[in-house]
């Protein structure tokens, strides 16, 4: 007997564990394509991306060689298929990386939505939802 796992074994592991890094999503559901947030809101979260994002990300927020872009494809790379919700808690967790989640609670919204402006998703009349379960009832999409 070997210490290798079986190719079911290894299957189901690899099944598992993209279940979990990516959320499924059906046409019904919310998009951010759907006005998720504000233009006010937006335009909150330029000025702190502006003092606290813009070292690491860029001015354009693509990123550069430590920090990822935030915008165009390689954003949806790394988020087509997930929640706004997954997106904001990975912010919120581990930025700015020098006093990662001591920023407001606000603060890392307007991000967000600063973000999805700069993605050209369109905006609503509401900022997004304090709550990070109505976060997570938004999927990251590509445009239908």
């Amino acid at each position: 007997m070997n210490n290798y796992p079986s190719k079911i074994g290894m299957t189901a592991l690899l099944l598992a564990a993209f279940g979990v890094i990516g959320s499924a999503y059906s046409q019904g559901d919310i998009t951010i394509w759907d006005g998720v947030y504000s233009t006010e809101q937006a335009t909150r979260g330029a000025v702190v991306y502006s003092d606290t994002c813009i070292a690491c990300h860029g001015q354009d927020l693509g990123g550069n060689s430590n920090a990822p872009g935030l915008v165009g494809m390689g954003f949806m790379f790394l988020w087509e298929g997930r929640t706004l919700g997954a997106f904001f808690e990975k912010i919120r967790e581990e930025m700015p990386t020098d006093r990662p989640g001591q920023l407001p609670l606000q603060n890392y919204l307007d991000v967000v939505a600063y973000i999805m402006q700069a993605n050209s998703f369109p905006a609503g009349d509401e900022d997004l939802p304090r709550d990070v379960e109505a976060l997570n009832g938004i999927a990251i999409a590509s445009k239908s």
